[in-house]
């Protein structure tokens, strides 16, 4: 179980459900065939998924001090798993998902599958550079981290997608993957605020450290409503003919980031910051499953 903690297996098995989606659900929505088969495409969320988790695990090794004061109960590296083991996981895991993705190239190298294939490479490499050094710098680390989230959306549907032959679904999956940034880095950000008492410790330099709760809770309430006014105009321009899926997203997504918006306001203690935090990763993973609604066009 600490194994599975460490890599945090609850995000991982996010990523494998928003996979799944896109494949069993957006595509069928529209009557499209993926461009990969089912084994390729397995192959691309394995590879996905274990870089992934070598990102959490290598983050955690180097947030021992942080986490120690911010959430001692939690602990694991040091703790319940060596820091020597957590860094043989970490370099095998990596090691198993350039295996598998080189593999998938090899096996159909397409134009879409260099893409991928150069977005999993780089991604190891921003994870180590963002957990040594990026998150410690005021939005650099929370930008990076929300660019990676929406490139997982972004990679897995370019493979199933051409993009020339399905303009639609193309901008619906870029649609998707904005959607994913906007709302993680809100989420990064907020946990900024929950992790201030280590973060000043540690010396780093947040965004909350920087400028303090308060306007931290601004920001964040202004980047909800840019996210508000962009989802909004994408649905008023583009998706009008889509009737349950206006009514989802207006009901599951619009209406709860409008009211969790207002929360942010009124934010003062860690139990504020924490439920924020949750309810806008369950929003996200809402907003994901309004792929359903195609199904039912």
């Amino acid at each position: 179980m600490a194994f599975l903690n460490l890599i945090r297996w609850k995000n991982l098995a996010m990523i494998v459900f928003t996979a799944m989606v896109i494949r069993f659900a957006l595509l069928p929505g529209f009557g499209q065939n993926p461009e990969v088969g089912l084994f390729t495409y397995l192959l691309l969320v394995l590879s996905v998924v274990c870089i992934a988790a070598a990102g959490n695990i290598i983050n955690d090794i180097f947030d021992v001090t942080t986490d120690s004061i911010n959430r001692p109960n939690k602990l694991i590296i040091d703790q319940v798993i060596k820091r020597k083991i957590a860094f043989k996981l970490y370099f095998g895991l990596n090691a198993l998902g350039l295996f598998t993705i080189l593999f998938t190239l090899l096996s159909d190298p397409s134009e879409s599958l260099w893409i991928v294939f150069s977005i999993c490479v780089l991604s190891p490499i921003a994870l180590a550079v963002y957990s040594i050094w990026l998150k410690r710098v005021a939005l650099a680390g929370n930008i990076l981290i929300s660019i990676l989230v929406g490139a997982s959306i972004f990679c897995f549907g370019i493979v199933l997608i051409d993009s020339d032959q399905n303009p639609v679904l193309y901008f619906i999956i870029l649609a998707y993957a904005l959607l994913a940034f906007s709302l993680n880095l809100s989420r990064e950000l907020i946990k900024d605020i929950e992790d201030l008492r280590g973060d000043y410790y540690c010396k780093m330099k947040t965004l909350p450290i920087l400028i303090g709760k308060k306007r931290s809770n601004h920001m964040i309430f202004g980047l909800l409503t840019f996210t508000i006014l962009i989802l909004l105009t994408l649905l008023l321009n583009y998706f009008l003919s889509f009737n349950v899926f206006i009514f989802y997203v207006f009901a599951f997504v619009l209406i709860p980031l409008i009211l969790i918006s207002k929360q942010i306001l009124k934010a003062k203690n860690q139990k504020d910051y924490t439920s924020i935090s949750f309810h806008l990763k369950l929003v996200l993973l809402v907003g994901i499953c309004s792929m359903f609604t195609f199904l039912i066009l």
